[in-house]
């Protein structure tokens, strides 16, 4: 699948406990363009980083556009400071 945009949405987090891929998430030090690369590969649209710290997680791999819209729609905000949800397109 080929990916032309992707918008971050701060404090969002969804799917929780739903890694694709790498159940337990990937190291921290890895940078946001090695997590695109991995979630192109993977076709999983959804990369979270769980805060500054955190670990980055590959989520939404076979679920519809407008699903995963909706539920970042309804969890921007709600998550700590630091947590961020890029949505590839």
């Amino acid at each position: 699948m080929e990916y032309t945009k992707i918008t971050r949405y701060l404090r969002c987090d969804i799917l929780a406990n739903s890694n694709d891929i790498e159940q337990y998430g990937y190291d921290k030090n890895l940078s946001e363009g090695n997590l695109i690369d991995l979630a192109v590969i993977n076709n999983c649209p959804i990369i979270i980083k769980g805060g500054k710290d955190g670990k980055w997680y590959l989520k939404g791999k076979g679920k519809k556009l407008e699903y995963l819209k909706t539920k970042i729609s309804n969890n921007i905000g709600k998550s700590r400071e630091g947590i961020f949800c890029l949505l590839l397109e």
